[in-house]
Formats: structure tokens, C-alpha cells, sequence
């Protein structure tokens, strides 16, 4: 039950950022963004983990770890560090509640759970996805024989392929060195991504107003949302299957579906409606049946 907890708070969390990156963006380029939301996370999660160093062993931290382990964590979390970066260029081009459903027809997630994880594919699983499927086309108003193809439409879609390859995958590392250091490594690698992306991108200038009160406020915020986010999902994966943890993800697009809607005034169609009563179904089928 403490698991599904966590996982919930991970979903409404993420949800909350993945609209909130919009807003925070108005007069900070996405990368800059990144790299000071990444100082304070990884200032919290230093003292989270120098606090916590008497739990080793636990969930929280395993000081049996060795170095490959690390260095194979720190090279799964380069690649999944990608997916942010499409998926922030994916709301450049199109609207948040389209991209993140675009994000969440995770075939790729399931793929890897199953083939690489070895998890079973439970019979009520297809049910569930399809419930899932047809909820997301119904959410990015899927007509038949035809969707609304962008460029925002294929960075969402490598968003998709990048996490879905890697977070499957937390569920062999999170136990091997435990929650807090794989939320540490994480947010330090998606960090060192968004300093590559400044170096190549010439035309972003550093400016004292980065760090003015307002903007330190949006770092602050996509820190709390993140470390609440991040952590949370690293210890529900150790107890929850990831298949089950990826339906219950679900849950974050319909909260930022609704955050579109209240921050940007995204109107929300009879079909798009319908997509979030068939995505909560299929998350209901998941834990229930």
C-alpha cells in the first residue's frame, strides 16, 4: 500500500512539472532552467543522503554498492536524462495536454519491462492498456486515418523512447544502490545535459536576471516538484512491478491536462473528456482486478 502511495505522489507531482515548465520558461531558456533547478536538488538530495547515511543498507541507501554499479547507473541515467530534452522541446511546438499523452504511449516501456525486466504480461494487463491506448488517442483527438503530425509530435514521441528504455530499468538499480543516490545521480546527469546543451547552443546568454527573485522562485518550485517526483518513484519501483507502476503513471497526464486547462486555458474536447474516463478505468483495472 506504501508503494502505490508513492507512486501516486510521484505521478502528481510530475504532472504538476510537466506543465509547470511552461511557465517557469517565460523569461528563462529551458536549459538554464535545468542547470539551477539541478543546484538545488543536488544540494538537497547531498544532505538528504549525508543525513540518511545511517540507514545503509535499507531502501534508502545500500553502502554494499560497488563502483560498476555506480558507473552503469550513472550511464542509464545519462540516456534517460534525453527524454527531458525532447520532451521540453516537444512543449515548444504544441500545447501540454497533447504532449504528454503523446509521451505516455509508452510501447517502448513495455517492451523493456517485458523482454529485459522479465516481468509476466498479466492477462487483465491487456485490457488495462487498451482502456490506456484508446484514452491517449481520444486525449490527442486521434481521428481515424489521420493525426495531427508535428515537429513537437516526434521530440514527444523520442521522449517516449528514451524513458521508456531506461526507466524500466530502475528496478534493478534502485535496490542495488537505493533511492537516494540513484535520485542523486539522475538529477546531477540531466543536469550536465542542460550545460552540453547551453555550450552548443551559441545564441543563449548567461544574464544576471537568471537569478533574480522571481526566477529563483521557478527553480525552487521545479526542485521541490522534482525531488518529491524522482524520489518517490525510486522506492515505489522497488516494490511495485513496472507494469503496474507504468499504469499508475497514467495518472500524471491527467494532471497535467487539468493544469493546462487552469494555467493555459486549453479547452478540453467531449473526446478529450472521454480519454481521461477511459485512462482513470484503466488504471483502476490495473490495481483492482
Amino acid at each position: 500500500m506504501l508503494a502505490i502511495i508513492f507512486s501516486l505522489i510521484s505521478a502528481f507531482t510530475f504532472g504538476i512539472s510537466n506543465a509547470y515548465w511552461k511557465i517557469a520558461s517565460k523569461n528563462v531558456d529551458y536549459p538554464f532552467l535545468i542547470i539551477f533547478r539541478g543546484i538545488f536538488t543536488i544540494i538537497f538530495f547531498v544532505l538528504l543522503w549525508m543525513i540518511s547515511n545511517d540507514l545503509n543498507g535499507s531502501e534508502l541507501i545500500n553502502s554494499k554498492a560497488t563502483i560498476s554499479d555506480y558507473f552503469f547507473t550513472t550511464l542509464l541515467c545519462m540516456i534517460c536524462s534525453l527524454g527531458l530534452i525532447f520532451f521540453l522541446k516537444s512543449i515548444k511546438f504544441q500545447n501540454v495536454s497533447i504532449t504528454v499523452p503523446f509521451t505516455s504511449i509508452n510501447i517502448f516501456n513495455i517492451l523493456t519491462t517485458v523482454f529485459i525486466v522479465g516481468e509476466p504480461f498479466k492477462t487483465v494487463y491487456y485490457f488495462s492498456f487498451s482502456f490506456a491506448l484508446l484514452g491517449i488517442l481520444l486525449l490527442v483527438n486521434y481521428k481515424l486515418g489521420k493525426i495531427n503530425w508535428n515537429q513537437g509530435a516526434t521530440y514527444a514521441i523520442l521522449a517516449s523512447f528514451f524513458w521508456g528504455i531506461t526507466y524500466p530499468l530502475f528496478k534493478f538499480v534502485s535496490p542495488i544502490i537505493g533511492a537516494i543516490p540513484l535520485s542523486l545521480i539522475l538529477e546531477a546527469c540531466v543536469t550536465l545535459i542542460a550545460i552540453i546543451w547551453v555550450s552548443l547552443k551559441q545564441e543563449i546568454v548567461f544574464s544576471k536576471d537568471l537569478v533574480n527573485c522571481n526566477n529563483l522562485k521557478h527553480y525552487f518550485i521545479l526542485s521541490i516538484l522534482l525531488v518529491s517526483g524522482t524520489f518517490s518513484f525510486n522506492l515505489a519501483i522497488q516494490k511495485l512491478s513496472v507494469l503496474s507502476l507504468n499504469l499508475i503513471s497514467n495518472v500524471q497526464i491527467l494532471i497535467s491536462i487539468l493544469m493546462g486547462v487552469l494555467l493555459y486555458k486549453e479547452k478540453l474536447s467531449k473526446k478529450q473528456i472521454l480519454g481521461i474516463v477511459l485512462v482513470l478505468i484503466s488504471i483502476s483495472i490495473s490495481q483492482f482486478f
